[in-house]
């Protein structure tokens, strides 16, 4: 599921100029009543959600023309704002979980690069030498796909081989 940070839902809905004009038209004119109607409706409560019955609208965007621009300016702006904000944060995600998912595959490497080496040096004790693995020579992948191990063995009458073997790996 996105967040909500991500999604454009909420600033559509929340910075529709239609419903910020009626939030302050309801506003204003709960704090300055004029002259109020009875209603004669049968959800009277509902009507308290909107402006006062009978009020004149406190910005009214029909009768002067150069309101109606200034606040057209206004809304763009501000949803121009709030959606670049809503871009960055879905950006932002993007590539946090792209940087996630490279630490992941980083990490897979490194713990299969692990298990071969000790495959190898298993291998190698289990024919009867003692094997050292040198880290940075154990697997060296070439252009071909050809890995090179050198494995550094110990004879039992003491003796030092090294041992140089190339495998061909599918990728």
């Amino acid at each position: 599921m996105t967040s909500l940070s991500t999604t454009y839902l909420i600033p559509a809905i929340l910075l529709n100029p239609a419903f910020i004009l009626h939030l302050i038209n309801t506003f204003v004119s709960h704090l300055m009543p004029s002259t109020h109607t009875i209603s004669h409706s049968p959800h009277a409560f509902i009507e308290t959600l909107g402006p006062v019955p009978g009020t004149a609208p406190y910005l009214d965007m029909h009768a002067d023309d150069q309101l109606c621009w200034r606040y057209t300016a206004i809304m763009v702006i501000v949803q121009v704002l709030a959606f670049g904000r809503v871009q960055d944060n879905r950006d932002a995600k993007k590539t946090a979980k792209a940087a996630k998912l490279e630490r992941e595959r980083a990490r897979k490497e490194k713990k299969e690069e692990e298990r071969l080496l000790q495959q190898t040096a298993k291998t190698a004790k289990a024919n009867g030498h003692a094997a050292t693995l040198d880290s940075s020579t154990a697997n060296v992948l070439n252009g071909n796909g050809v890995t090179k191990e050198t494995i550094e063995t110990e004879s039992e009458d003491g003796s030092s081989v090294t041992t140089t073997s190339e495998e061909e790996m599918i990728l």
